[in-house]
């Protein structure tokens, strides 16, 4: 059965030096697909969420507006100006984080922190009056005001008041009253905390991080953000969380709704590159089956295991530029990667 996508040709893109793509998955150029039918390569993301029964980003973009148009131009922007980042999260890399670039000292090129003058004039000429929807990623985008500074270049050419605003934090940095006064700009706020375990779990895997601190704005979030925001947890599911997944199960329970009773999400999706559970090794995904959440199983038991050496490297490294142990975080885990 054909899968088809409605931001194939009506997405439009900003990430990895400016270039024009369709969403933040996907960066090819729109006028490279003569139809609607998604890329089994480029849009593996969604393809992965589908697979294990999550509704995916291009399922969510198509109930919402539907696959036909009478239009060419954007509905939905999709852009990552800068990779400032205050996190070296283990299933992250120096693309994505200013910290894991400083940490590996490598030297992000300049053009990849995207200026206020080249974002106008990469959208100069682009008609943006019928976008319903803004995708805002990073880096993290609450850090040094830079959300606001990109955004407050769109408002005359798109009608905030009938636009979403999606966007994803890593739960380190407090909403102010500036972004807060910002938000009510827009019909709908989608806020997404990239939680993806609890206690020690979120500190092993999102360093430097600490749990009290990220619970603490998470509840200050709550606590302050406006009538028109929705909160949602964006669980990244990995090698390293794929046991523990009940523990933030659990910790969500307690955060079901906000205080204007709309619900609070917990959304899964999947880690890419080499904490991958399409690398799992053999030993881990038995334990899963015999000990292991059904939901868990479900995630692991259509995929292969992998080869456990590449994995044991990344750890390594990992361990060593963080002083962490991922024996002292999860035993069992060090036993079933490193056996």
């Amino acid at each position: 059965m054909t899968k088809q996508c409605v931001l194939m040709q009506h997405g439009l893109n900003l990430i990895d030096y400016c270039n024009v793509g369709t969403c933040c998955y996907n960066h090819t150029n729109p006028k490279n697909y003569s139809s609607y039918d998604i890329d089994p390569v480029g849009c593996n993301a969604c393809i992965d969420q589908e697979n294990n029964n999550i509704k995916s980003y291009r399922q969510g973009a198509n109930e919402k507006y539907g696959l036909l148009h009478n239009h060419r131009d954007p509905i939905l922007l999709d852009f990552s100006p800068n990779s400032n980042c205050n996190l070296t999260c283990k299933i992250c890399d120096e693309r994505s984080s200013s910290s894991w670039a400083k940490l590996k000292q490598i030297k992000i090129h300049k053009n990849y922190n995207i200026s206020i003058d080249k974002f106008k004039s990469t959208l100069k000429d682009v008609d943006l009056t019928n976008v319903k929807e803004i995708n805002f990623t990073g880096g993290e985008p609450l850090l040094n005001n830079n959300m606001l500074k990109y955004l407050g270049t769109l408002e005359n050419k798109i009608d905030f008041s009938n636009c979403t605003l999606r966007f994803s934090t890593n739960a380190t940095v407090p909403l102010t009253a500036k972004i807060s006064e910002f938000f009510l700009k827009f019909k709908l706020v989608l806020a997404r905390f990239s939680i993806d375990d609890v206690n020690t779990g979120f500190e092993y895997q999102r360093y430097p991080a600490t749990w009290n601190h990220c619970e603490a704005n998470w509840q200050l979030f709550l606590n302050t953000m406006p009538h028109n925001v929705i909160p949602a947890i964006n669980r990244t599911v990995s090698i390293l969380n794929i046991r523990r997944l009940h523990l933030l199960d659990q910790w969500h329970t307690k955060y079901l709704q906000t205080r204007f009773n709309d619900p609070i999400e917990l959304i899964d999706h999947f880690a890419f590159g080499n904490y991958s559970l399409d690398h799992i090794p053999m030993a881990l995904k038995q334990d899963i089956q015999s000990n292991g959440s059904a939901r868990a199983w479900n995630y692991v038991k259509e995929r292969e295991p992998g080869h456990t050496i590449r994995l044991q490297t990344i750890i390594q490294q990992h361990d060593a530029m963080h002083n962490t142990l991922l024996k002292d975080f999860d035993p069992d885990l060090h036993k079933f990667i490193f056996q």
